[in-house]
């Protein structure tokens, strides 16, 4: 007999091998048969009552004889076994018949019993909340109770419950939508949440945190959908999905579709996770230029879906003297200047990559090309080194060219406006890169001040972050929406979403800004009717009830 901390290992009359345990009181007893530990295995085996179908979760290893009995008589069966000594396990594999069965087996060695519990959690999330049984092996629970009862008693909690039939109600088959909406405190949240509203439909908020793990964003999914009853969830930029794909796992096994409506780069956010793809994901991108990536990720429905405007919030406004005073202005711009992002986005980067970065950043921030024709610009041996990255890597870099390139083009369009003493609403870094010709400012609180601000500048100038290689930004919908008159840059998109000279103002490139200030400056009801026409056709074709509807039928006509 050998003995091993509190174990012992000892031989049975027909050759195999039991364990003598200390019990926590200081008595004594084996965990197996000191006769024939198999037979015994198979008379505990055909007293458990188990269907096979589901999950069983057996408490206690010992050598693994009724484990051994179990495998066999359940082959449909997932199985997980709960111990709690990395000894024991070793002991199992080394007598036992471990070998054989270890394919079959899910274990869950030597970890605290909370630990265990949410491991086993996370299984049944991520399959579907499939049945539960358990099966304790009687000598080792009464050996170890304060370590495996919790485990007991939380398995029997989730098997009253019964969660897994609850989780499969049909979907879309009532007159109203009912949509869960990720609240992750994003901007967007109330426009939308408002819009679903608006159409006659369901919305219910699932408020998460940042930080939050996975396993605690599923338990209030869960908890959401078993009281709501939600025909599909909804969220802006995958937010609340964790990078291990723990969420999207769990809504695939129960069928549940999501619907991810991306307002910035897809690439910088789930390219590199590609457990979040799934067929019941549906992406909705605000720049068309993304489809053929997310496509190539395995996604199936990607559309595109542009930007809106609340008309609620951005709408003609009778300023008080007071807002006059303070807003009134001839030319004023509204945004980040990206120092800070682009610095912090620049720390990610190898530092051998680094002059690569600004040079990559110097040609987007004068050529509007994508980050691939970028790349190829580069000689053979520098496109090596990029492309032999890791991914996250190379799209740390990708999005420190993005900011430090949009920072650069910004900053050349809005010295362009030097002459009329422009108005500048946003962070401190614009301090270190424009002179005292530009009345800089803190930012503006975007629902009680930015509409004042739209409707008291006579010409809002508009420079689009380069992340948008062809869609436009929230300026190029809330300005107008405002009736206030917008000079933006010519993107791709805006010919689709508006009559371009009709209904808004664009440059093609940054040498017509000084003219087109000087022209409009000068001819006020042309101002005037393009902001007319402009507000109109938002009213029209391009407010959020109008997106959230688009939205609403193409995951109806996917999932119902």
């Amino acid at each position: 007999m050998s003995v091993i901390n509190n174990h012992s290992l000892v031989e049975t009359k027909n050759g195999s091998y039991s364990i003598r345990v200390t019990y926590e009181d200081g008595s004594l007893k084996t965990l197996h048969s000191l006769y024939d530990p198999e037979a015994e295995a198979r008379a505990i085996a055909d007293a458990f009552y188990f269907d096979g179908k589901g999950l069983l979760v057996v408490l206690g290893l010992g050598l693994g004889y009724h484990l051994m009995e179990l495998v066999r008589r359940f082959p449909e069966a997932r199985i997980i076994v709960v111990e709690s000594s990395h000894e024991m396990y070793g002991l199992a594999k080394e007598y036992g018949r471990m070998g054989e069965i270890e394919d079959r087996v899910r274990f869950i060695i030597g970890v605290t019993s909370d630990a265990a519990i949410r491991e086993i959690t996370r299984y049944q999330l991520t399959s579907g909340m499939p049945s539960v049984a358990s099966f304790p092996l009687a000598p080792v629970v009464s050996a170890m109770p304060d370590y495996y009862n919790p485990i007991l008693i939380s398995l029997k909690n989730t098997t009253s419950v019964r969660l897994w039939e609850r989780l499969r109600y049909p979907r879309f088959k009532e007159e109203k939508t009912k949509i869960a909406f990720i609240d992750y405190g994003y901007f967007l949240t109330s426009e939308v949440a408002d819009a679903i509203k608006r159409l006659g439909q369901e919305v219910v908020k699932v408020p998460l945190k940042k930080g939050e793990d996975g396993e605690a964003i599923v338990s209030r999914m869960l908890s959401t959908i078993l009281e709501f009853k939600p025909d599909f969830l909804l969220t802006i930029n995958h937010l609340g999905f964790d990078e291990d794909g723990v969420l999207t796992s769990f809504l695939k096994s129960i069928e549940m579709p999501v619907a991810s409506w991306y307002v910035d780069s897809p690439n910088l956010i789930v390219k590199a996770f590609e457990k979040n793809v799934s067929p019941y994901v549906s992406l909705y991108l605000w720049d068309k230029g993304y489809i053929n990536d997310m496509k190539a990720m395995g996604f199936e429905l990607v559309e595109y879906l542009p930007l809106a405007a609340d008309t609620d919030v951005f709408k003609p406004l009778n300023l008080s003297q007071k807002d006059k005073n303070r807003f009134n202005t001839v030319i004023g711009f509204v945004g980040n200047s990206m120092v800070e992002p682009a610095a912090e986005k620049l720390k990610k980067v190898p530092v051998k990559l680094r002059s690569i970065t600004e040079r990559l950043s110097q040609r987007l921030g004068s050529s509007h090309l994508s980050f691939d024709e970028l790349l190829r610009m580069l000689n053979n041996d520098e496109q090596e080194k990029v492309r032999a990255l890791p991914v996250q890597e190379r799209l740390d870099l990708e999005a420190a060219v993005l900011w430090r390139s949009t920072l650069i083009y910004r900053l050349s369009c809005i010295e362009r406006l030097k002459e009329y003493s422009p108005r500048v609403y946003g962070d401190k870094g614009w301090h270190e890169l424009l002179s005292r010709d530009f009345n800089i400012r803190p930012p503006l609180n975007y629902y009680s001040e930015l509409p004042r601000f739209y409707n008291a500048c006579k010409i809002n100038f508009n420079a689009t972050n380069l992340q948008m290689g062809s869609a436009v930004n929230q300026r190029v919908f809330d300005v107008p929406a405002c009736g206030a008159f917008l000079l933006t840059d010519d993107q791709d998109a805006l010919g689709d979403l508006f009559d371009i000279g009709k209904e808004v103002i664009t440059y093609k490139n940054r040498e017509e800004i000084p003219g087109l200030l000087k022209f409009y400056l000068n001819n006020s009801q042309e101002r005037k009717r393009i902001s007319e026409c402009g507000r109109e056709r938002i009213s029209r074709e391009h407010t959020y009830v109008h997106r959230i509807k688009m939205l609403i039928d193409s995951m109806k006509k996917r999932y119902s």
